[in-house]
C-alpha cells in the first residue's frame, strides 16, 4: 500500500515538471517577442522583434532540454536504488 503512494507521489512529480516544460518554452517565446517589440518601439528599428524572438526561442529549447536531462538523471537514480536497496 505504501508502495502504491510513493509511485503515486512520483507520478505526480514527473507531470507537474511536464507541465512546467510545457509553460516555459511559450512563456519564454512571447517575452522575447515582446522585448524585440518594445525596443523596435523605442529605438525605430524593425528587426529587433525576430533577433529577441530567437533568443526567447533558444531560451525555451535550452530549458527543454535541462529539464529532460534532469529528469533522465532522476529516472537513473531510481532505477539505481530500486536495483540495488539499502541494507
Amino acid at each position: 500500500m505504501d508502495n502504491r503512494k510513493g509511485d503515486k507521489r512520483v507520478s505526480f512529480q514527473q507531470l507537474s515538471s511536464l507541465i512546467g516544460v510545457g509553460m516555459v518554452f511559450p512563456i519564454s517565446i512571447v517575452i522575447g517577442y515582446g522585448i524585440g517589440y518594445y525596443l523596435d518601439r523605442w529605438l525605430g528599428t524593425t528587426y529587433l522583434k525576430i533577433v529577441f524572438l530567437l533568443f526567447g526561442i533558444a531560451s525555451g529549447f535550452v530549458s527543454f532540454f535541462r529539464s529532460i536531462s534532469a529528469a533522465e538523471r532522476e529516472m537513473e537514480r531510481e532505477e539505481k536504488s530500486k536495483r540495488d536497496p539499502p541494507e
